[in-house]
């Protein structure tokens, strides 16, 4: 059995990677005797809504939360049977909460919650749209596993400091009907001595419990991660999934159409690199590190701004994605990855 990992694009995504692409893949695997199955977790579970990432983007987010609205995306999008040749599944389950809990020495975390249905498989292919990212600067192959192949939980923890916590100088459950405890949707949330506690080890932030609670202040939102915390936090987050077994492992990342952000936005931005091919490996950190320098050393495209007027274009021998979101770092990625011994950042590039 080979695990297909895939991403299907956030709803009105124009420029996620196309089924056509992975029906050959699955081709390929059914040619050498593989059963294929595409696999997908679901996003992290916050409300839909646009972040302003400078003054020239933003991105809308939020519409892949659970299976019935993730599977109907799926579908708009041609990731379906008929078309891929494989059937699709969530290995993270109904509401993307069902895990294992792995065990590493990371640079934040010492356990990680990987989607629990990913260790049924003998084998991983894991397919990658090579494009930016707001966070990551890029995302590829490392963050195909990182923020791809783990549960909301560990998701949430990337992107944020700490999960939701409540003040129990103000928390008064005998003076409310409890909202928080219904609204919460995985049931994370008790009252225990005359207060209501939250269950760290399971609460993904979706922050629903806040929101309902009459009393301001009851319960804390977390804060936003630095960048570079966000990486090495999924950094962490890759090297527990990582413990299904390298070598079972080969990565394949289409570095075409880029865009400036990644597949989870629903407005990613026009390509603003030339199409640079498809990079195939057995190290998810060569590919990556393969991919960024392709894009750096490749010229950009021009592209038009807010006041519809056309950029002039970035030049050989710049990183883009830096340039173009200053405070990004792709560097910061393979730095992370390296130190938690997750593959080589020297390749041998060898065309065909």
């Amino acid at each position: 059995k080979v695990g297909v990992k895939v991403h299907v694009g956030e709803a009105h995504n124009t420029r996620y990677l196309r089924p056509d692409y992975v029906r050959e893949v699955v081709k390929t695997i059914k040619s050498k005797g593989g059963l294929p199955t595409l696999i997908e977790t679901h996003g992290r579970g916050n409300d839909i809504s646009d972040i302003k990432m400078n003054n020239e983007y933003h991105i809308c987010v939020g519409h892949r939360k659970k299976t019935e609205d993730h599977l109907k995306i799926a579908q708009l999008h041609g990731y379906t049977e008929s078309i891929t040749g494989a059937p699709l599944e969530f290995i993270d389950g109904e509401e993307g909460i069902d895990r294992e809990i792995v065990k590493i020495d990371g640079i934040h975390f010492k356990e990680i919650s990987v989607a629990k249905g990913l260790f049924k498989f003998d084998k991983l292919v894991v397919i990658s749209h090579f494009k930016g990212h707001a966070f990551a600067g890029f995302g590829g192959a490392l963050k195909q596993l990182g923020l791809g192949c783990v549960t909301k939980h560990n998701k949430h923890l990337a992107h944020m400091d700490k999960n939701l916590v409540v003040n129990s100088e103000k928390c008064n459950p005998s003076s409310c009907n409890q909202e928080c405890i219904d609204s919460c949707p995985i049931g994370a949330i008790k009252v225990e001595e005359e207060t209501a506690h939250i269950d760290d080890s399971s609460c993904f932030g979706c922050s629903k419990c806040s929101q309902k609670c009459p009393i301001k202040g009851a319960i804390k939102g977390p804060g936003m991660n630095s960048v570079k915390t966000f990486v090495e936090r999924f950094i962490d987050n890759t090297t527990a999934v990582l413990t299904f077994g390298p070598e079972k492992i080969r990565y394949i990342n289409f570095a075409i159409e880029i865009p400036l952000m990644c597949d989870c936005a629903s407005n990613p931005s026009m390509p603003v690199i030339p199409d640079l091919g498809i990079y195939g490996s057995s190290d998810p950190v060569a590919i990556d590190r393969a991919c960024v320098d392709a894009e750096t050393n490749a010229p950009g495209l021009p592209i038009l701004n807010k006041e519809g007027e056309w950029t002039t274009p970035l030049k050989p021998g710049i990183e883009k994605f830096k340039a173009m979101i200053p405070y990004l770092d792709p560097l910061w990625v393979f730095e992370a990855a390296v130190r938690n011994n997750l593959g080589n950042i020297s390749y041998k590039l060898i065309k065909i």
